[in-house]
């Protein structure tokens, strides 16, 4: 890697690190805050979804222009947006204040996350996809393992307006670091996506395997972020700090190991790794409500934590494999997010559902099955592929 491209590269990882964490704050105090204002099942679903359907809905688009356009503009404004949110949550004294304010986070995710991936998708050395987007996805979980317990820590010491207030100042320092050290890119080569359109993304096998898998593994994470805030604090009586600590814990055990299992995916099947890493996370979430106490569900996390550490850098690195064959990165990469946003849709949502109709215990034994049946159908493409 070139010079000004390693520039590029640590002004990638400290914005995404900034967002990460500062989205990461809010996690475990989401629920319990909508709680507070008379939510309940279906509608603390729809909060928490809120931030990814208007992020889905947005994602297309952004991907597309900023193939046309350049990135730094859309990384930059996501930011600066997710900084403002941060007030926004401040004054939410009702739920569809939160659900607005929740709203607007997602818009600021959709110009932030997909793009930086593109980006880092553009600058990463051909077969050494696994190992640079495993050193990216340390900066991106970094910032969402560190930002659930330092919102729980400062909201039992301070009280939740300082978590809100945290939130705010680490997005605009993301977005002031962006704004110094992000190069601006030229215009993303001659394919563009009103010549080809978004179809012929889903004509190779392995694409279909890989969004398949996104989308089923992303309705598990949405399960767990949603409801194990509520089921720790509802049945185990667990304080904010512990709750962010559970949910701190998967994801700082997923950044620790992005790094190594991403180098050992650059030498091994990556197919691998993704399965593997997706039975894992389908057999946690399903041991979730069967814990009575804060060691056993700490056990359960770190498992569920591990699961995450194998699969994304080899499935980063697959995606980025086939966006480099096919090109627009950008269009790529948002492609890869949305299926990730409506996972994080439909899992708080089919949870609050399931929550009000047939329990908690049956609730995370639904999201384990689907993460199964991602599982299988990644399998079955690369099996299809092989042939």
């Amino acid at each position: 890697m070139s010079k000004a491209k390693k520039k590029i590269f640590v002004a990638l990882c400290i914005a995404i690190f900034s967002a990460m964490l500062g989205m990461g704050i809010v996690a475990p105090l989401l629920p319990v805050y909508a709680q507070h204002y008379g939510a309940r099942g279906i509608a603390i679903g729809l909060v928490f979804a809120s931030f990814s359907i208007s992020r889905t809905l947005l994602l297309p688009l952004i991907g597309a222009v900023s193939d046309r356009k350049g990135r730094k503009i859309f990384i930059t404004a996501g930011l600066f947006l997710l900084s403002l949110t941060s007030l926004g949550y401040v004054v939410s004294s009702n739920i569809p204040l939160l659900l607005l304010t929740r709203t607007v986070q997602g818009i600021g995710a959709a110009m932030v996350i997909p793009i930086a991936l593109a980006y880092m998708g553009e600058i990463t050395p051909e077969g050494e996809e696994g190992t640079y987007m495993g050193i990216f996805n340390l900066f991106f979980f970094g910032g969402l393992a560190t930002g659930p317990i330092l919102g729980g820590i400062v909201k039992d010491t301070f009280g939740i307006n300082s978590s809100f207030y945290i939130m705010g100042l680490i997005s605009f320092i993301g977005f002031i670091l962006a704004m110094i050290f992000l190069s601006k890119r030229e215009r993303q080569g001659q394919q563009t996506l009103t010549r080809k359109g978004y179809r012929h993304f889903f004509k190779p096998r392995q694409l279909k395997g890989i969004f398949t898998y996104r989308l089923c593994f992303s309705i598990g994470i949405g399960v767990t972020w949603a409801f194990l805030p509520i089921f720790g604090d509802n049945v185990l009586h667990l304080s904010s700090s512990r709750i962010g600590l559970l949910i701190s814990l998967n994801i700082l055990v997923a950044t620790l190991l992005q790094t190594p299992f991403g180098r050992l995916a650059d030498r091994f099947p990556k197919g691998w790794f993704v399965s593997l890493g997706g039975f894992m996370a389908a057999c946690s979430l399903s041991l979730i409500p069967f814990t009575r106490n804060f060691a056993q569900i700490f056990l359960v996390n770190l498992f569920l934590g591990v699961s995450g550490g194998i699969a994304m850098p080899a499935l980063s690195a697959l995606i980025v494999e086939e966006g480099k064959k096919i090109g627009e990165m950008g269009s790529m990469m948002s492609l890869f997010v949305l299926f990730h946003s409506i996972g994080m849709i439909l899992g708080p949502l089919l949870a609050g559902v399931s929550v009000q109709t047939i329990g908690l215990t049956a609730t995370f034994l639904l999201g384990g099955v689907i993460g199964l049946v991602g599982v299988a159908g990644f399998d079955l493409s690369l099996l299809k592929k092989d042939a």
